[in-house]
């Protein structure tokens, strides 16, 4: 598709959305959208434009402008404890292991669940490592 008719297809999800539920500042797909059978330009439109703010009931997403007004401590500002500690603590990163950064790295882009799942595969074979074999890796 080219940029002329994905801008007229992000209009006409905007413009839908408006005439439908102007309302509308946050949504999710299992709950909102199929419920409501959301047309797939409008999924589309919110997917593109919209940021996700959750991967509840298939993802929650929230219109960005009204995400802005939100106070910091909102839930759906949940903060990344990762991605902070990495970006405040440049020194102590850059002085760990290759596999704690790599931890602390799927952490502070994939979140607490991704970065579990990946400390309990060994980081070379990808074999499951027992409790006492992950804290010898990650301490």
């Amino acid at each position: 598709m080219d940029s002329q008719n994905e801008s007229q297809t992000s209009h006409k999800g905007q413009n839908w959305l408006k005439q439908n539920w102007p309302n509308a500042k946050v949504v999710d797909v299992n709950w909102t959208m199929e419920r409501y059978c959301y047309p797939s330009f409008v999924r589309k439109y919110i997917f593109s434009n919209w940021l996700k703010v959750s991967d509840e009931n298939g993802g929650t997403y929230c219109e960005p402008n009204y995400y802005k007004t939100l106070p910091n401590n909102y839930f759906y500002k949940k903060p990344n404890f990762f991605k902070d500690y990495k970006d405040n603590n440049p020194k102590i990163y850059n002085q760990m292991d290759k596999n704690n950064k790599k931890a602390l790295d799927v952490g502070a882009e994939k979140g607490e669940k991704a970065l579990i799942e990946h400390m309990f595969k060994h980081p070379e074979t990808g074999r499951k490592l027992s409790y006492g074999e992950m804290r010898m890796f990650y301490g």
